[in-house]
């Protein structure tokens, strides 16, 4: 049985979402997952387009002074289909759709040519992504954070398609630009306090659901770029990062977000097997036996150290 799982990103502008999505890919291609059946690919010209976002940022960031990371491909204005396949044993399984959507949606009023479509993507999809500004989140003042992560627009926006439909969700929390708090364990848990408590909004909607789950994942997008300081004050705040050019760029984690996602994804798509398919995969053909035990290597692949938020068993795979 073939079935297409929606994903979809959620975050502010410019925070690193298709940077995100292009250092994943990358990172994730350069696992071997073909010997234990899966196969994981763009399709159509995703593949050449995250190719060329990943290029040009690994172009801009080797340079010695850093320079703001602006728009890495055309055309994210709006929404932006990114379509991959998963196969196992040769034969396709699932296809993914994968919506890179432009901040400025976050806050975009009833009267936008897109947010009809943007809401729809939500109401659909399995897997949302909501990529977070760690150092708004942690260093700048409450005003600054939430005029830039919007947690209570965030929940606000998944509400209505949360509570229509009984679909097992996955969200994941994903920090970028935190390099500088991932450098020890006292740094780690303050930007996990600062997430807890500022991302009240959302972390306490998904607790009242019995559908949903969500993993804090914090990532090096760049690992070579730092928070330096805030200037100004109030609405006059401005964030200032580093270069620090004894450093190479060097993402870290970011495979992590595409595990979790296409783990989740596999494993609704194997409980949700028709009951013939589900006999002729294990009993006919020991298909079911196989396909088990590669989701398991696969899931195993996940960091365990992340934190999970409401219904913790959606995400065992065993």
């Amino acid at each position: 049985m073939q079935k297409n799982i929606v994903m979809t990103m959620l975050g502010p502008e410019a925070v690193g979402k298709t940077t995100l999505l292009a250092t994943m890919y990358n990172e994730l291609a350069k696992i071997e997952t073909t010997e234990h059946g899966f196969h994981f690919a763009a399709a159509n010209d995703t593949g050449v387009d995250l190719e060329t976002a990943y290029q040009k940022l690994s172009q801009i960031i080797e340079k010695q002074a850093y320079t703001h990371i602006g728009q890495l491909l055309p055309g994210t204005a709006g929404i932006i289909e990114r379509q991959f396949e998963i196969s196992f044993q040769d034969n396709k399984e699932l296809d993914l759709s994968f919506y890179d959507i432009a901040g400025g949606l976050l806050l975009a009023k009833e009267d936008n040519k897109d947010i009809k479509e943007f809401k729809g993507i939500l109401a659909q999809a399995a897997v949302i992504i909501n990529v977070i500004d760690g150092a708004a989140l942690v260093e700048g003042s409450l005003l600054l954070s939430d005029s830039i992560n919007q947690p209570t627009r965030v929940r606000d926006l998944l509400r209505p398609g949360f509570t229509q439909s009984k679909q097992k969700r996955l969200v994941l929390f994903v920090i970028t630009k935190c390099e500088t708090w991932l450098k020890d364990e006292q740094g780690q848990k303050k930007l996990q306090k600062a997430f807890e408590t500022r991302h009240k909004p959302v972390l306490n909607f998904i607790e009242e659901r019995s559908n949903v789950v969500g993993v804090l994942i914090p990532v090096k997008t760049l690992g070579c770029v730092e928070f330096s300081r805030i200037e100004g004050r109030g609405e006059d705040e401005t964030i200032v990062f580093t270069r620090r050019p004894h450093l190479e760029f060097s993402p870290e984690k970011v495979d992590q977000p595409l595990r979790y996602a296409l783990a989740f994804a596999l494993l609704q798509h194997d409980k949700n097997r028709s009951g013939w398919s589900r006999f002729a995969s294990d009993w006919l053909s020991n298909k079911g036996e196989a396909f088990q035990e590669s989701l398991i290597w696969f899931a195993n692949g996940r960091d365990r150290n992340f934190k999970a938020y409401g219904k913790k068993s959606l995400i065992d795979v065993i």
